[in-house]
């Protein structure tokens, strides 16, 4: 299966078809969203107890891009979560978590009739 953000990508007339908004709109959209991302990240870190030093641990699985876009695909063609993990290569409690993430930063960003 190809990823959905790589068909997106090499064929941005097909952006429409597959998240319901044209590939301009959906730059415009990440990049909106990144900076969210980047505030919810600062606040996060502020609060945060550390033991292990800042940029240690885990390095995230998915792109900002490759999450909103995964939000976008559910959104719009309701896969169920095994489906949308396959499509993104990601196993699908990490799919549910990020969909939940980046949902609930669009809700911020959009009005509620787009989302």
């Amino acid at each position: 299966m190809t990823n959905p953000l790589a068909r997106i990508e090499s064929h941005p007339h097909e952006a429409k078809r597959l998240i319901g908004i044209n590939y301009n709109q959906f730059l415009a959209l990440v990049s909106l969203a990144e900076k969210r991302h980047v505030e919810k990240q600062a606040e996060i870190e502020k609060n945060k107890i550390r033991i292990i030093a800042p940029g240690g641990g885990r390095k995230p699985e998915m792109s900002p891009k490759e999450g909103i876009c995964l939000c976008l695909v559910y959104l719009r063609q309701k896969p169920i979560f095994e489906i949308l993990g396959l499509l993104f290569d990601i196993s699908k409690t990490k799919a549910n978590d990020a969909f939940n993430y980046w949902v609930d930063i669009l809700r911020e960003i959009l009005p509620a009739s787009q989302i």
